[in-house]
């Protein structure tokens, strides 16, 4: 190395927790930007290379080198290199000076890459803080999607986010129901551009954009536990009959007392849950293998 100096961005990884799909339809989501994410670390080197690194939790899963043009001189998988030479590409178009001297880049992510909590949108939020490009047309021009997770990247707390304008605007739920909240992971990894491939070619009426807006507004307005609990059967039920999947408290956890709600990419990732006592939930979830639990303020921000 012959720099000192290590230019050094962080990004959230991200929660929708009502919204889901609607949002491309103009729907405000609500959407939680999370305690874990990714570093991004930049040095100037001596090298004849352009050097990258990712890490998680269990250690490097990726690295390349790219020569001056950005080609590919050797990497542990072609098809994450490629897209993120294509990320690079797009800032070095705009921002070529920023390529005028090698740079070693170190990504690493604090959380384990099949949580699907944001890898690809905390990426292109490091990328766009290091270069100053947006990062809306990074993500257009890349993996696609509403940018509510590129918009959760940089927040600190709770948002409602308009994908239209990407406009954000800060919110508050109250105590009384994020103390009666937890996240399980399901054991299952979506791919988000499939979805929203096979979503896009859904017929959606306005009726259904509609009523999600009633419900949104509704878990904003919500004072206690109940109230929440009407708003993820009422969200669930509509999304159920939009997507023609089943809801998954009737699928899997018909015995369950209280709320069961799918995030993101139905049948993946992380599920909301409700509950009155803690141990009690998690006994019941530990029970049946799901043993990756965070209740709302173990991982939340703000």
């Amino acid at each position: 190395m012959i720099s000192e100096s290590i230019l050094t961005y962080t990004a959230s990884g991200k929660f929708m927790l009502f919204g889901e799909y609607l949002v491309l339809q103009g729907v405000d989501c609500l959407a939680i930007p999370l305690k874990f994410g990714q570093k991004l670390e930049i040095e100037e080197t001596a090298d004849n290379y352009f050097s990258w690194t990712s890490k998680a939790a269990d250690g490097v899963w990726f690295s390349a080198r790219f020569n001056d043009d950005l080609e590919i001189i050797e990497t542990t998988n072609n098809e994450t290199a490629t897209i993120l030479i294509d990320l690079l590409k797009l800032i070095k178009t705009d921002k070529s000076f920023l390529f005028e001297k090698r740079l070693s880049f170190t990504a690493s992510a604090d959380f384990n890459l099949a949580w699907g909590l944001g890898s690809s949108s905390t990426l292109i939020s490091l990328l766009s803080q290091w270069s100053s490009v947006n990062p809306y047309f990074l993500l257009k021009n890349s993996f696609g999607g509403s940018g509510y997770d590129i918009a959760c990247a940089t927040e600190d707390s709770p948002i409602c986010y308009s994908a239209k304008d990407h406009e954000t605007t800060h919110v508050r739920l109250s105590p009384a129901i994020t103390n009666k909240i937890m996240f399980v992971y399901s054991g299952n990894k979506q791919n988000s551009r499939n979805e929203i491939k096979r979503f896009s070619a859904l017929d959606i009426n306005t009726e259904a954009i509609e009523k999600m807006n009633e419900i949104i507004k509704s878990v904003f307005l919500a004072s206690d536990i109940l109230d929440f609990e009407k708003c993820i059967k009422e969200s669930e039920e509509l999304l159920s009959s939009i997507l023609q999947m089943p809801i998954l408290k009737s699928e899997q956890f018909i015995d369950y007392p209280y709320g069961i709600k799918s995030m993101g990419a139905w049948g993946g990732d992380f599920f909301m849950a409700t509950y009155r006592n803690e141990e009690e939930a998690r006994n019941y979830f530990n029970e049946l293998g799901y043993t990756t639990q965070f209740t709302y303020s173990e991982i939340i921000k703000g």
